[in-house]
């Protein structure tokens, strides 16, 4: 993997021991900048995120439907009236893709804009969805429980130890025993190239070059700019080991590269309680 130089010694600290960290309650957290990215994609006329990334994906064409797709098939039950839970459902593409096969389905997202444009999306294709302002790191009592939970690309915006500890005991919780867990993560590999506007440490943190740090959680200094974590990239051990260790059984796993072999591989995978 080439990486670029490391952060401070001060915010490795800050990351190493998260659970004695006292941040402020003003802070942003990291996941928590992403509504700029659907303000500039609603701006430029696009409806889901993808679309800023890959030229050939759209609303219905999204990265995700692939795994869906066999996800689904592997269920090898009715999806009429099944429970569905997006984290991190953005402009609402998944969510819209389960609701059209008869699922009953609920998208959550920190991202106001986002969640405008999730209902935006279903309203026109006569869709009715629960999108709710919620983060699936404090998502604490909820009484409702899921026969199917689906990772929006979220949990690779995660950075922090006891921030995925507390989104994974959630998920745990909200699935039902017989339920599944679909997850479609960024995660590093050998040939991994992080360099320019991007840093990377040692515990898989990747950070990305910022204008404004003023209440940015853990932003640091690094060659005359600021930074900010931005995206978390276990490996696939690492990753798995972390769901193992939630709780959760592995019944599928599958990593492949993307068109750039630099950039991130994506990890798909398919757990049970």
């Amino acid at each position: 993997m080439t990486v670029t130089a490391s952060r401070s010694a001060s915010h490795t600290s800050l990351l190493q021991s998260t659970a004695r960290a006292t941040l402020s309650s003003a802070m942003t957290r990291s996941y928590h900048s992403d509504d700029r990215v659907f303000q500039k994609l609603r701006a430029a006329g696009k409806t889901s995120w993808d679309e800023q990334a890959d030229p050939n994906a759209s609303f219905d064409q999204f990265i995700l439907r692939p795994f869906l797709e066999a996800s689904l098939t592997a269920l090898n039950r009715p999806l009429r009236d099944l429970a569905a839970l997006e984290f991190g459902c953005g402009s609402g593409p998944a969510s819209c893709f389960l609701a059209a096969r008869g699922l009953k389905v609920r998208g959550i997202d920190v991202a106001p804009t986002a969640l405008e444009m999730a209902r935006e999306n279903a309203a026109q294709r006569g869709l009715h969805i629960r999108f709710d302002s919620a983060d699936i790191c404090q998502l604490t009592d909820e009484p409702d429980r899921y026969d199917l939970i689906i990772d929006g690309h979220c949990l690779h915006c995660i950075v922090r130890e006891d921030h995925r500890r507390d989104a994974l005991t959630a998920i745990h919780r909200l699935l039902k025993p017989e339920g599944l867990l679909l997850i479609e993560c960024m995660i590093a590999h050998p040939d991994l190239v992080v360099k320019g506007n991007y840093r990377i440490d040692e515990w898989g943190v990747l950070s990305i070059k910022v204008e404004d740090s003023a209440g940015v959680e853990g932003a640091f200094e690094s060659d005359g700019g600021w930074f900010a974590p931005h995206r978390r990239l276990r490996t696939a051990e690492q990753l798995l080991a972390e769901l193992t260790g939630a709780g959760f059984a592995i019944h599928y796993q599958h990593a492949r590269q993307q068109s750039d072999s630099r950039k991130p591989m994506l990890m798909r995978i398919r757990a049970g309680r």
